[in-house]
């Protein structure tokens, strides 16, 4: 996956897109899920997530609470996935329902996370568009946020990162579970950093 570098946000248009296709666990069919993702230098990630599904399923209203049932758009990270130390191990993952309901945490593990304090929370900017035919998120993925987890990360065209998107609903009713990069596991869960794609930093 190659994420281009851009100058604002506006830019994230002119992005080419990908897809979340892999269809996981029994899921017959998803509506048209789609994420573009830009980096901005000295500022951080910006993405977007549309996925074209009418009246989605959004009852929770608050951060931090477990809107994957509803139906959701998830984006996770994971970077210096090389690096020795503590850090390699950890990963971070976004959340969103069509309220904008954000579920933000990091950790090693689908269990014991940590989630992000309400000045983290407040910077990643979630934005939610909710229109006839589609609905979509919009995160800002600030590199000071990140520093605070990773330490220094030097990022800028040539870095290399991991990552995975998805769209999923735990609801019985709707139940579904879609993925960018292919989850080779019995067991549904997105948190397995080991299927993520890896992901370079280029020139726009």
């Amino acid at each position: 996956m190659r994420v281009p570098i851009i100058k604002a946000v506006e830019e994230l248009k002119n992005v080419t897109p990908f897809q979340v296709e892999n269809l996981l666990w029994g899921t017959k069919a998803i509506p048209k899920t789609y994420v573009y993702l830009g980096f901005i230098p000295g500022d951080g990630f910006r993405l977007r997530m549309i996925c074209e599904e009418k009246n989605p399923l959004r009852t929770f209203t608050n951060e931090q609470e477990p809107v994957y049932r509803d139906s959701a758009l998830e984006a996770f990270f994971q970077f210096e996935p090389g690096r020795t130390g503590n850090s390699s191990e950890i990963y971070l993952n976004f959340e969103v329902n069509a309220n904008g309901a954000l579920l933000a945490a990091y950790g090693r593990e689908r269990t014991y996370r940590t989630y992000f304090e309400k000045g983290d929370m407040k910077a990643f900017e979630c934005k939610v568009l909710v229109e006839e035919e589609q609905w979509s998120v919009e995160l800002r993925i600030p590199i000071n946020v990140l520093e605070k987890i990773y330490g220094e990360l030097h990022l800028g065209a040539g870095s290399i990162f991991r990552c995975n998107f998805y769209k999923i609903s735990e609801s019985v009713d709707i139940e579904h579970y879609a993925s960018y990069a292919p989850i080779r596991s019995e067991v549904p869960s997105f948190h397995l950093p080991e299927f993520f794609a890896t992901a370079e930093i280029v020139e726009g």
